[in-house]
């Protein structure tokens, strides 16, 4: 398979000499683009204040190191769904689908499928109780002298994570959020893929460790890690679902040892 950045796998035909583009290909308006990275802002905005800044003197946000990490989200997010709006459109429509698409034929299969009803849920508990955590560790001050050279590990670490996540995407335009097999969908096994077999995991791994570490919270990292975990159990039943309905991912499985570290895991 090759990556669907020249969306070659795009479904056309000719009616009296137009071209039909597929609706999956079609770029969403540029309004809607501008209302992504708002509503990704202002949740990561939620996640990181006012809790962490709330004092006797009620909302101080002047926490430098949550406005850097929210700074960067939100130009990340901007030029992400700008990029991909305009590259390939149909991975962002597929990662705001919630809905499985193709049905599962085999009982592993349908296993796996369903694993997200207790994955997702945990998942999202343990993240979010990294943001809570780190707030209150601010607040309280319980990571004392936190190493700032941790901290700006932390920060590079975010960004070659959101840039693992934005590239995993551009090549693979059927990641989506739910554990299925879309219609029509094929093996991905170039450009990151032919390094690891989730690299966009890999780039979720880095994003979720950064924030402890970018925002200075020992006591973070706990859930951090749950979070790590979380995605870890994903792809065991994610694995199943592919070997049992995509085909060539058993081989493939074979041939790429690593899931999501290479040379390490």
């Amino acid at each position: 398979m090759t990556i669907n950045d020249d969306k070659s796998d795009k479904n056309r035909s000719d009616v009296e000499g137009s071209t039909v583009v597929d609706k999956m290909d079609k770029p969403f308006s540029p309004l809607f683009i501008a209302i992504i990275p708002i509503y990704g802002s202002v949740f990561f905005a939620i996640c990181v204040f006012p809790l962490a800044t709330w004092s006797w003197n009620p909302f101080d946000w002047t926490w430098i190191e949550g406005w850097i990490f929210l700074i960067v989200f939100a130009v990340w997010m901007y030029l992400y769904v700008l990029f991909l709006n305009k590259r390939n459109p149909r991975v962002l429509r597929n990662r705001i689908k919630h809905k499985k698409e193709k049905k599962m034929e085999d009982e592993m299969s349908k296993q796996a499928s369903a694993s997200d009803k207790w994955i997702l849920p945990l998942f999202g508990l343990a993240f979010i109780l990294t943001f809570i955590i780190t707030d209150l560790d601010h607040l309280f001050n319980w990571s004392i002298a936190f190493p700032i050279v941790l901290e700006i590990v932390g920060f590079v670490i975010l960004g070659i994570g959101l840039y693992l996540i934005s590239l995993a995407q551009l090549q693979n335009a059927y990641a989506s959020k739910v554990l299925d097999i879309r219609e029509g969908q094929k093996l991905i096994d170039t450009g990151l893929y032919a390094h690891v077999r989730h690299p966009l995991y890999s780039g979720f791994v880095g994003m979720v460790i950064a924030i402890p570490l970018g925002l200075g919270s020992w006591w973070s990292i706990i859930p951090a890690i749950f979070s790590v975990l979380g995605l870890v159990v994903r792809i065991k039943y994610e694995e199943e679902m592919l070997i049992g309905g995509l085909e060539g991912y058993k081989e493939y499985r074979e041939r790429i040892k690593y899931k999501l570290i290479p040379k390490i895991y």
